[in-house]
């Protein structure tokens, strides 16, 4: 799910960006109850997911969580494209206890999903720790819309590499690496075609791509899970574990073994905040 085409970005982008302080705080959330009631598909996934960690329960409990499930997604949104705002250089930030993030400076493999703030992640380490953050993800299929929020995550200090079209596309990711930089990647979503590792989130099957795994054990760096739990307008808590070591020229156990261990963490921040997973294709 998210805001598509071009001109819809766009208008999306200068709400955010030039809107004032009131409209950015308090409207995203009716936008992304609106878009509840018009899209019972997804409704229905989301209802899925919320099952998936909770339990069936109550049909107005279950109604409840799935509207402030968007509202939430839509709060994380705007804020994301609201990033070169006064208020996002001033957000609220605390790390979580327990969450090891010393390892950055020496070069990491970060892996999120599209949980809480997902989109805040990068900024908040490049902004806060100094790390030199490069993001790898998919092109986004429309070009425009992709033009609008890649601009939005480079003026915030963070690289873009689209991957997933060539076999060599992981090579800036590496020479990144080897030059003690952060590479970010998402748990939740592979390069269509990509290699796969099948871990269990919440008794259920759930594909990982294998890419973040096998990059850091080639550039011999740790994987560290960070999500970003959205407390509040512009308020985040870094959540994250201990650094995953992968061994050089893994086997196939190992690397399932680093992406269970990653999703485990993935699935202790869902349990604690169910209505910040924005998984929305299925699955």
């Amino acid at each position: 799910m998210n805001v598509s085409g071009a001109v819809l970005r766009r208008l999306a982008y200068a709400g955010a960006r030039y809107g004032p302080r009131p409209w950015l705080q308090y409207s995203p959330p009716a936008f992304g109850v609106l878009f509840a009631a018009l899209m019972p598909e997804a409704r229905r996934r989301v209802r899925t997911n919320l099952r998936r960690v909770l339990g069936p329960r109550s049909a107005m409990v279950e109604s409840a969580d799935v509207a402030r499930t968007f509202a939430s997604y839509a709060g994380s949104l705007a804020e994301a494209l609201a990033s070169e705002r006064a208020d996002a250089r001033h957000a609220r930030r605390r790390v979580r206890p327990g969450t090891e993030l010393e390892c950055l400076s020496q070069g990491a493999v970060v892996v999120t999903a599209h949980v809480g703030a997902w989109d805040a992640a990068a900024p908040l380490l490049a902004r806060d720790l100094g790390v030199d953050v490069m993001v790898a993800m998919t092109a986004e299929q429309d070009s425009g819309a992709r033009n609008v929020h890649d601009g939005v995550r480079r003026r915030a200090g963070v690289r873009i590499a689209h991957v997933g079209a060539h076999a060599l596309d992981a090579l800036p990711l590496l020479h990144h690496l080897r030059d003690r930089g952060v590479v970010a990647a998402q748990l939740d979503r592979g390069a269509p075609g990509g290699r796969t590792l099948t871990t269990q989130l919440f008794g259920a099957p759930f594909e990982v791509p294998e890419g973040p795994f096998a990059l850091a054990a080639l550039a011999r760096v740790p994987v560290v899970p960070l999500f970003v739990r959205r407390v509040g307008h512009f308020d985040y808590e870094l959540w994250g574990g201990e650094p995953i070591r992968v061994p050089p020229r893994p086997s196939s156990a190992a690397l399932a073994a680093a992406a269970a261990r990653a999703v485990w963490e993935l699935e202790r921040f869902l349990y604690a905040h169910p209505t910040q997973w924005f998984h929305f294709d299925g699955g």
